[in-house]
């Protein structure tokens, strides 16, 4: 039996591509995501009585996916990609059907718009349903989860170097979105020569940065979109 799936929404992200989109939600809390419903359900009473809740989960879609490839494992990064496991013993998004799974913050809502917290979508990402987060039954301490029981490795934010002027171009609020997200492990664990410049389209810039220091990671270059 197939079923039909229609958007009912579209989240306006900082993310414009697949790289720099942080592998789960909540890991980058700067990163903003506004969830802009479609005119049929633009009516308030859709969203009536979500004020009571802190927290949402977006049932999306990995729209920039090619075709499912139709094996049935694939490498998760927090095995370093080396080791295999079944699609579906894993959260990789080439799978038989293209489906997210978002936790994030509700940060206000507005007249046909959520504007939520810690998003790893990428910008245009189709919206499926929206449903608020029960701690009491979906948060459970005692749940096993061997290779993936603790947060991906993330850096100090002292890690992260960006000059002032650097800074200064950037904003307040944007430095301190390219600060969380360099925080991540965003370079292939095999890729850590110190002269290698990497590339992240964020929030209408194109940052560059390199691997300085041991363990950290200096923003060389910022560039308008």
């Amino acid at each position: 039996m197939e079923i039909s799936l229609r958007p009912i929404a579209y989240v306006k992200t900082p993310f414009p591509e697949k790289f720099g989109v942080p592998r789960q939600s909540g890991l980058v809390p700067a990163a903003e995501g506004r969830v802009e419903f479609l005119p049929e359900f633009l009516a308030p009473e859709f969203l009536r009585g979500l004020e009571a809740f802190s927290h949402v989960w977006l049932v999306t879609g990995f729209h920039k996916n090619p075709p499912w490839s139709g094996s049935a494992v694939v490498r998760p990064p927090r095995l370093g990609g080396n080791e295999k496991v079944g699609v579906f013993a894993s959260r990789a998004p080439n799978r038989p059907n293209g489906l997210g799974l978002s936790l994030v913050q509700i940060v206000a809502i507005e007249p046909g718009v959520l504007r939520v917290a810690g998003i790893d979508c990428v910008d245009g990402t189709p919206v499926y349903d929206v449903k608020p987060y029960l701690p009491w039954c979906e948060a459970l301490p005692e749940a096993r989860a061997d290779w993936a029981n603790s947060p991906p490795p993330v850096s100090e934010s002292t890690a992260v170097v960006i000059a002032q002027e650097f800074a200064e171009q950037l904003g307040e609020e944007t430095t301190r979105l390219v600060k969380e997200v360099l925080r991540l492990e965003l370079a292939p664990a095999y890729q850590d020569e110190r002269d290698r410049v990497y590339g992240v389209a964020l929030a209408g810039w194109n940052i560059r940065w390199r691997i300085g220091g041991p363990g950290t990671r200096e923003v060389c270059e910022v560039r308008r979109m």
